[in-house]
């Protein structure tokens, strides 16, 4: 195999393996780090990792507006249509100061089925299931817990109400009657039903 043969071949590769990856950048306060700095980490990993940049999604300050979430929900609508394998942030604290709120964002974004990457080395820990952190540690429980009971008890919805379940006018009051379970006579042995 030519020398040219075997650069196309790698590059190919190389070009098949990368990953499609959408940026998260948020300025939430004045003393944090600024929205263009974030967007800079995040382009100059996606250079030295070889990955694809596909989109670079901001929540930004603007003047007398407090910070939205819209460039977060865009991600969600990046990631149903399956357009990115994984999202990068330069930090954890990205998405929120608190732990306890990153770990939320962070498990919708894994139910989703895609892979959390930070800038900040400092993270990988984090990053890690387990993770190093034990608050962070008890939060994935609880998530996943959560996530498993909503599943084991979820109900379909219905789009016409059932006519056998009874409506109850809110604004009147209720009065609910206890019955007494029906006392249960021994049967005669000749209306017994055999044990099998």
């Amino acid at each position: 195999m030519s020398d040219t043969a075997k650069l196309s071949a790698a590059e190919s590769e190389k070009r098949r393996q990368r990953v499609r990856i959408v940026g998260y950048i948020r300025e939430a306060s004045a003393e944090g780090e600024p929205a263009f700095a974030q967007s800079e980490k995040i382009r100059r990993w996606i250079n030295e990792n070889g990955h694809r940049l596909v989109a670079l999604c901001q929540d930004v300050r603007t003047p007398g507006h407090s910070v939205g979430r819209e460039g977060l929900q865009s991600i969600v609508g990046i990631i149903s249509a399956g357009q990115v394998d994984a999202v990068v942030v330069p930090s954890l604290v990205t998405f929120s100061a608190d732990k306890v709120t990153q770990e939320v964002i962070m498990s919708a974004l894994r139910l989703n089925e895609v892979t959390l990457l930070s800038t900040d080395p400092d993270d990988i820990d984090l990053l890690t299931d387990p993770p190093a952190d034990n608050l962070r540690m008890i939060v994935r429980d609880v998530l996943a817990k959560q996530t498993r009971f909503e599943e084991i008890l979820s109900l379909p919805i219905k789009d016409e109400p059932d006519p056998q379940v009874v409506r109850i006018d809110e604004t009147a009051d209720v009065v609910i009657e206890l019955i007494p379970p029906e006392r249960k006579e021994a049967l005669p042995a000749s209306q017994a039903i055999p044990a099998q």
